[in-house]
C-alpha cells in the first residue's frame, strides 16, 4: 500500500539483524519469538539497571527509554557505550528504544521534538537497534485533534529520510485506529516510518482488534507489538493472545514481544509469570 515499502524491506534484507533475527547478547535464541519488556515496567526507566532486573525475571530484552537529557541520556555516544556493555554483560538484548517524554511534550507541537528524534535515530545507528517507538498520548493526543496529526505528519515526513538512510525504523503508537494508522502512513510515503501497536490501547478504544492487527500485519506496517493488560497478568484479562499468536505468524511477524503493564500484585512475580505465559503461546 505505501509507495517505498517494499524497497525499504528490500534493503533490509540485507542486514540480518534488521530481518528480525534474535540479538541477545552472547547467544543466537532459537526461539521464534523474543519477549522483553518496557524498563517503565522494571522501576529503572532510562537506567542501565534494567538490564540486570531483566536478566533476574529470565527475559530475552528491554525496551530501553531515550532520554534526551539527564545523566543516561542517550544522546551521548559514552551511554550509548555503557547501555550496551551493561546489556551485554548481563546476557540481555535491547529490543527497542522509546519515547514516552513526547506524551508530556508533543511530537506535533514541541520545538524541541523533532531535534530529539534525529538524536534517537543516530543513537539506533549506533547501538544497531532497529525500533523506536514515538509515544503520541497525553497532551500529544493525535486521535481527535486533526491539526496534531497533520503537524506530527510533517515533522515525520522530514525525519523519515534519515531514518530509512540509517535503516531504522520510527514506530507510532497512538489511539487512532487501523485505516486512521494507514491514511497516516500513506501521507508519511515512508517505510521506514511505522505502527507500534498496542492491542490493549485498541482495546480501550473498543475498536475491533483482531480484525486491525491483521489490516496492518497485512499491510506490513507494524513494526513492533506491545503486550498489555490494565489490571490483570497476560492472559487473565481481556486480549486473547491466542488470536494474537496466530496473527503474528500467520503475517510472518519475526520481531519482539515487549510486555507493558500487566500486573496483578506483586510487580515482579506478576513480570516473570508473563514472561512464562507468552513464552508458553508463542514459543510452546
Amino acid at each position: 500500500m505505501l509507495i517505498q515499502r517494499r524497497h525499504f524491506l528490500q534493503a533490509a534484507t540485507a542486514v540480518p539483524f534488521l530481518c528480525g533475527i534474535t540479538h541477545v547478547f552472547g547467544q543466537e535464541s532459537q526461539r521464534p519469538f523474543k519477549i522483553g519488556i518496557c524498563d517503565w515496567d522494571l522501576a529503572a526507566t532510562g537506567d542501565p539497571k534494567c538490564f540486570v532486573i531483566a536478566k533476574e525475571l529470565g527475559l530475552d530484552g528491554v525496551e530501553v527509554t531515550f532520554q534526551p537529557e539527564g545523566e543516561f541520556s542517550l544522546s551521548q555516544p559514552k551511554n550509548r557505550k555503557l547501555f550496551l556493555e551493561t546489556a551485554k554483560k548481563e546476557s540481555v538484548g535491547i529490543s527497542s528504544l522509546a519515547m514516552g517524554i513526547l506524551n508530556q511534550i508533543p511530537l506535533s507541537t514541541g520545538e524541541p521534538t523533532e531535534g530529539w528524534v534525529a538524536d534517537c535515530i543516530d543513537a539506533l545507528d549506533d547501538m544497531k537497534v532497529k525500533n523506536v517507538l514515538l509515544a503520541c498520548f497525553g497532551d500529544g493526543d493525535i486521535k481527535d485533534n486533526v491539526e496534531l496529526r497533520n503537524k506530527a505528519t510533517e515533522k515525520l515526513k522530514r525525519l523519515g529520510p534519515k531514518a530509512a538512510e540509517k535503516k531504522v525504523v520510527l514506530g507510532i503508537e497512538s489511539y487512532l485506529n487501523a485505516k486512521e494508522h494507514l491514511a497516516m502512513l500513506e501521507k508519511i510515503g515512508n517505510d521506514a516510518v511505522k505502527i507500534y501497536y498496542d492491542i490493549q490501547n485498541m482495546l480501550t478504544k473498543e475498536y475491533p482488534i483482531y480484525e486491525d492487527m491483521e489490516l496492518l500485519l497485512k499491510e506490513k506496517a507494524i513494526c513492533q507489538l506491545h503486550c498489555k493488560e490494565y489490571g490483570s497478568r497476560l492472559g487473565k484479562g481481556k486480549v486473547d493472545f491466542l488470536k494474537f499468536r496466530d496473527l503474528a505468524e500467520k503475517y510472518d511477524y519475526k520481531g519482539w514481544l515487549i510486555i507493558e503493564s500487566a500486573v496483578e500484585g506483586d510487580w515482579k512475580e506478576s513480570q516473570k509469570e508473563n514472561g512464562a505465559y507468552l513464552r508458553k503461546v508463542f514459543n510452546g
